[in-house]
């Protein structure tokens, strides 16, 4: 089977810098830092049509509006921008393409602005300042309650926050160093309340590159995807010229862990809905009318009936249903969704104007219900959305999640919509024959990349943060590779001596015998263009696996010898092999001209930038992916640097400034080993280490000479 594929960028026919895509009534948004803040359409987040700008010319006299985010609810649309970075304004417009009318003034708050509104209908707003982000609750739409510090930073200067809710938790997506420098980056962060508690994620940098042809990746949002189970993020990366173009990515989740699939070159275009009506030819011939009168119009239909209304869309028993439905009422007393089962059980949700709630019935019995949140807009344009398989249904309005506790459904087969006391307008209405949860154990991995282990349709639905398989049991993973070729696998988790694992791929086997207990084992893998499956099985043992990381080929041959030299702060590649496994063997000598200097080794290591705007090495000096190995004057230190420094371990050691010290670094799986002069001083394990990398040097305030580097690489056998 042929499958669609996009490449990224996806548009660059105009200036997508900070792009905020909102999704409204079944279409795409999309808003850019410009002058006038241009708004593009799309039905599919790959072909985008110019809307023209959304604000006038006169709005923002000499400023460019920054970061603009559109925000819908009860029927108004509100753009939250900073021109120019003076802080704030709130701006408001009855359509998404405008015009927005500034309806705040100046409200301060730095750049960079995003609203969250959380299940109970409470708005809150984040933005960025020079101690990380910020964030404040929200009596309404214009006023902005008491700054608390989120305590969330990226190493430097940090913006660009867009917070979702996903499975009861917060998740923040933020960016990181300066807007014109090659790490401009994406790290993630979640917490179980909406301004305190904040904790970085365990894989950031989410999104990053520093490839001369496709840098500064940047400045995020998310949002749903056209088949209503898949999420996306959208993010933009720096041209030459300073124009920016705009790309998206999968997102997944996993344990409550959020992880992109990319920065991704070529990945599967995103889908569209299993079925979806759009009012127009036959569609409405598919709406089975129980009772009152559908008529279709351009877009929408109205349904009424004098004694009530239902019509009801029937797609046939599936194991699981995700449903979209847009519904303004007209003067309907009530009005909501249906979702009907195969053996005829009805669940009907709706809003009771009277009683300001959501109601819920199952076979014409109450349910539960909830309060709506104030100020709800009753005759306003208002999305429900419905996830329902064997455990639960589970019901969204507006985004938000509603507390109602249904019992799931044996087989839901169709979707409805009810009014009772007037008419109701529909929208847009989309179905699709799976949940989030499952697509994204589905979700095809674009490599090189990483994907979460439990990430597979063969593990249980109550599965953790890793996946355990007993002897004969597989997990099966789809990945695309934008080329063919030779790949270095690398599985992350728990596994003991004695056990053993086969991988296929590509049409061929590997067999991976666990010879001593630890969180590493690799393999190589042949993948053709395109899409390949991935099966892993247990031969024997019971292996568990957390992560699965997928590089370009390793090299295993002998580097060397090298000899390197580097000032005050910077950093270097000697040797661009990448390595997984490796012996790294070099006379390295360093002089401090700073308390604390120290000249080190770069191991594993990709992805090297520097601080500002892309000169300054002393902001920049954490600012790669890998390890260093560091040399001081009175120790030796192992840290890991993911944009940032976390030690691994640090040993005394007699090692002098001026003196030649004979430094000697074994790479295999997750150990790092390390010599100085012949003797062994650290030996520790990484458990979700960096896969591959390659071997540099850097300068901490000093001198470093490094002489005779040779570097022997690890065939994986």
């Amino acid at each position: 089977m042929t499958v669609d594929v996009y490449e990224n960028p996806v548009a660059r026919d105009g200036d997508y810098a900070d792009p905020f895509v909102l999704r409204h009534d079944g279409r795409y948004y999309l808003y850019s830092t410009t002058p006038l803040v241009d708004c593009w359409s799309s039905d599919d987040l790959l072909d985008w049509r110019s809307e023209g700008p959304t604000i006038a010319s006169d709005a923002f006299p000499g400023l460019v509006p920054f970061a603009p985010e559109v925000v819908y609810a009860d029927g108004a649309f509100h753009m939250y921008t900073s021109p120019s970075g003076h802080g704030h304004h709130v701006l408001r417009s009855e359509s998404p393409t405008g015009p927005f009318v500034d309806v705040s003034g100046n409200v301060g708050h730095a750049i960079d602005g995003n609203v969250l509104i959380d299940d109970d209908g409470r708005w809150y707003f984040y933005w960025a300042g020079d101690q990380g982000i910020w964030g404040c609750e929200m009596p309404s739409p214009t006023e902005f309650g008491e700054p608390v510090l989120t305590g969330i930073h990226m190493n430097g200067w940090t913006e660009g926050p867009f917070v979702v809710k996903h499975g009861g938790r917060y998740h923040m997506t933020l960016t990181g160093n300066h807007y014109l420098s090659a790490g401009y980056r994406i790290d993630a962060a979640v917490s179980d309340h909406p301004l305190t508690g904040w904790t970085p994620g365990p894989l950031n940098p989410l999104v990053v590159s520093t490839a001369p042809d496709y840098t500064g990746l940047g400045h995020s949002s998310s949002v749903v995807g056209p088949d209503l189970v898949s999420t996306y993020l959208v993010f933009h990366n720096m041209n030459p010229d300073l124009t920016r173009h705009l790309n998206i990515d999968r997102q997944v989740w996993s344990g409550g862990r959020l992880l992109v699939l990319g920065p991704s070159r070529e990945a599967p275009a995103p889908a569209p809905p299993r079925h979806r009506c759009t009012w127009v030819a036959a569609d409405p011939t598919s709406w089975e009318v129980e009772r009152g009168m559908l008529t279709a119009g351009d877009r929408s239909a109205v349904l009424s009936g004098a004694q009530g209304a239902a019509a009801l869309w029937s797609i046939g028993a599936v194991p699981a249903l995700t449903v979209e439905v847009s519904l303004t009422a007209l003067d309907a007393a009530e009005h909501g969704v249906m979702l009907v089962a195969e053996d005829g059980r009805r669940v009907v949700v709706v809003v009771d104007r009277d009683a300001h709630r959501v109601i819920a019935t199952d076979r014409g019995e109450p349910a539960g219900s909830v309060p709506l949140p104030p100020g709800f807009a009753q005759a306003a344009l208002h999305t429900w959305g419905m996830v329902a398989d064997r455990d639960r249904i589970e019901v969204f309005l507006d985004g938000r999640h509603q507390a109602l506790e249904i019992p799931p459904l044996s087989a839901p087969a169709g979707v409805g919509v009810h009014a009772r006391g007037g008419g109701v307008r529909i929208g847009h209405v989309a179905l699709t024959d799976t949940t989030p949860d499952d697509a994204d154990r589905r979700a095809v991995a674009p490599v090189p990349g990483r994907l979460w282990a439990a990430l597979t349709p063969d593990a249980p639905s109550t599965q953790g943060e890793s996946l355990a398989l007993a002897a004969g049991e597989s997990a099966a993973y789809r990945l695309h590779a934008a080329r063919g070729g030779l790949f270095s696998l690398q599985l992350a988790g728990v596994f003991s001596a004695g056990d053993a694992i086969q991988v296929d791929a590509g049409g061929e086997s590997a067999r991976i015998p666990v010879r001593h207990d630890g969180h590493v084992v690799t393999a190589e893998i042949r993948l053709s263009r395109g899409e390949n499956p991935l099966y892993i099985t247990a031969e024997a043992g019971t292996p568990e696996f957390e992560l699965i990381t997928v590089s370009e080929a390793t090299g295993d041959g002998i580097t060397g010898p090298l000899d390197g030299a580097l000032s005050g702060y910077g950093k270097t590649l000697l040797d661009r092999t990448l390595r997984a496994d490796a012996d790294i063997e070099a006379t390295l000598s360093f002089m401090a001209f700073e308390d604390g200097g120290h000249g080190d080794l770069l191991v594993r290591a990709s992805a090297l930038s520097e601080g500002g705007e892309g000169a300054d090495t002393r902001l920049g000096v954490n600012f790669v992916l890998g390890y260093s190995v560091q040399v001081h004057a009175d120790r030796v230190v192992l840290a890991r640097h993911d944009y940032d420094e976390r030690i691994l371990a640090s040993a005394a050691a007699d090692a002098a400034s001026a003196v030649a010290h004979r430094v000697v670094v074994r790479l295999r799986g997750e150990r790092i080993a390390v010599e100085l002069d012949g003797v062994p001083i650290i030996d520790v394990a990484d458990v979700l280490p960096h896969a591959t990398g390659a071997t540099g040097i850097r300068a901490v305030g000093g001198d470093i000479r490094v002489e005779e580097l040779v570097v022997r690489g690890i065939a994986h056998t």
